[in-house]
């Protein structure tokens, strides 16, 4: 998978060609969305997971 990364491109979402949109990783809010909306719940999910089972 492309990630799109264009820093002079200044929309953070950007139309994909068979349609829907991808984040611009060339602009620093597409990082902030891709960890407040991946990363930061996935290490979460975690957490609680290995809390319950211990």
């Amino acid at each position: 998978m492309k990630l799109y990364n264009n820093p002079r491109d200044k929309r953070v979402f950007v139309p994909k060609d068979g349609g829907g949109v991808s984040l611009n990783f060339g602009h620093p809010v597409a990082w902030w969305i891709f960890l407040c909306m991946t990363v930061i719940p996935l290490v979460v999910v975690a957490v609680v997971t290995i809390a319950v089972l211990a």
